[in-house]
This record gives C-alpha cells, structure tokens and sequence, in this order.
C-alpha cells in the first residue's frame, strides 16, 4: 500500500502537475486521518468493552457475596426463632407462683438457648472496593444500584442494632451462668452431646438471683423483635437474588 502511494507521487512529481498533486496531498492526510480516527475508535471500544466485562465480575462477586449473606440471615433468624421459643418457655415458668418445672432437661437447655450470641460477619468487600474507588458512579444498571444501596443499608444498619442492643444482654447472662453455676453442673448440659438435667442447685440460682429473670425478659423480647428485622432484610435479599439471577446468570 505504501509503495503503491509513494509511485502516485513520484509520477505526479515528474508531471509537475501541483494541482493533482496537492489533492493527491490532501487525499492522503484524510486517509491518514480516518486510520486514526478508525484506530482510536477500536481502542475506545476494546477499553469499553473492557470495562464491561470488568464490571460484570464485580456484579458476580457481589452476587456471591449476596447469597453467602442471604444464608447466614436465615441461619440467624433460626437461631433467634429458637430463642423465642425459649423465652416462651422459661419465663411464664420463672413468673409462675410455685416456679414447677415439668421437664427439666427441656428448661436447662431452652434457658442455655437465651445465651446463643449470633455473630453477624457482612461479605460486603467487592461493594466496598466499586464505593472507594469511584468506580460505582460508572455502574450501568441504576435499578440494581438501588436495590444494592437498600440492601446493604438495612443489613449494616440491622446488624450494627443487633450488635450493640441485643448481644451485650446475652453475654451477661452466658457470664452469671457460669458464675452461679459450677463447671461439673454446667457441663451436664453445655457443651455436650448427650445433655443431662444438672441438679437441684442449679435451678434454684436460675430462680433466686434478680438478675436472671429481667434479663430473660428483654433476651426474648429483643430477639422477637430482631427476628423481624432480619425476616425483611431477607426479603430484600431474596428480590436482590431474583433480580441477579434474571438479569445476570
């Protein structure tokens, strides 16, 4: 191709015809020009098309980060299910005038339930990495940016109230277990796979230290009320799987 120009011009040259050969001239600088326009072009859609897949990695990788979450919410929920579950047990009996316990390896074990501390960990890391970096103002679903924003908001917002109201108040009944309680009567009960009903003292201090009753108390109210919350942070998180299953597989 160079070679076929350069006897375009040697000939035009020889001609002496200036007119031809400043067309000639002109012609091959929009040629010129059009190569570089049609390779920046190229280059502009490769780094486009770049971009896009970039992107698309990082919406897989909060996707996954999104159902690891989804199933550590419903594990949550399950165990504050079962702490309500206890409350609705051990309380009316604590409250009760003649405080009889009809089974009591059923009470020792619904009791130890209320010092269950779920510890919530987010996986929140690739949608931290696309907010620090600017690079969430160039995301290119605004409808899924919104659902990402909700969700992420209700769960850290959820799981920084469940941490500092509700886990404090079952650490310090999981303490005066283990204060009031000796460790041959503990072990009975917790941790074991073969639980046994510890003995008559132990029942007695569940029953005759002030502490212990208030405490169960607001256990199962908080985790009644936490179990709510939880419930719709999941349906945000289930509509957020759906709509990244739909769109992208």
């Amino acid at each position: 191709m160079l070679k076929f120009f350069r006897t375009i011009r040697k000939k035009l040259i020889e001609e002496d015809n200036v007119r031809k050969y400043l067309l000639y001239a002109v012609g091959e600088i929009l040629l010129v020009v059009i190569g570089i326009l049609i390779a920046l072009q190229v280059h502009n859609w490769n780094e486009g098309a770049k971009d896009k897949a970039r992107m698309l990695t990082n919406i897989h990788s909060i996707q996954e980060d999104i159902q690891l979450e989804t199933r550590l919410i419903a594990e949550v929920i399950n165990r504050l299910r079962f702490q309500v579950e206890a409350y609705e047990s051990v309380v009316p009996v604590m409250e009760s005038g003649n405080r009889t316990v009809q089974d009591s390896l059923k009470f020792i074990l619904d009791f130890n339930w209320l010092t269950d501390t779920p510890i919530i960990s987010t996986r929140s890391n690739t949608w931290d990495f696309l907010n620090t970096s600017g690079a969430i103002a160039e995301f290119p679903d605004s409808e899924l940016l919104r659902m990402l924003q909700h969700y992420y908001d209700a769960f850290e917002q959820t799981a920084i109230n469940f941490t500092n109201t509700a886990i404090p108040s079952r650490l310090e009944l999981r303490q005066l277990k283990y204060e009031l309680f000796t460790d041959t009567e503990h072990r009975k009960f917790f941790p074991t796979v073969t639980p046994k009903a510890p003995g008559k003292m132990v029942y007695d201090s569940i029953f005759n230290d002030p502490r212990i009753l208030p405490l169960c108390r607001y256990i199962g109210t908080t985790a009644m009320y936490f179990e709510n919350e939880f419930i719709s942070v999941q349906k945000i998180s289930n509509d957020l799987n759906d709509y990244l299953n739909k769109n992208y597989r």
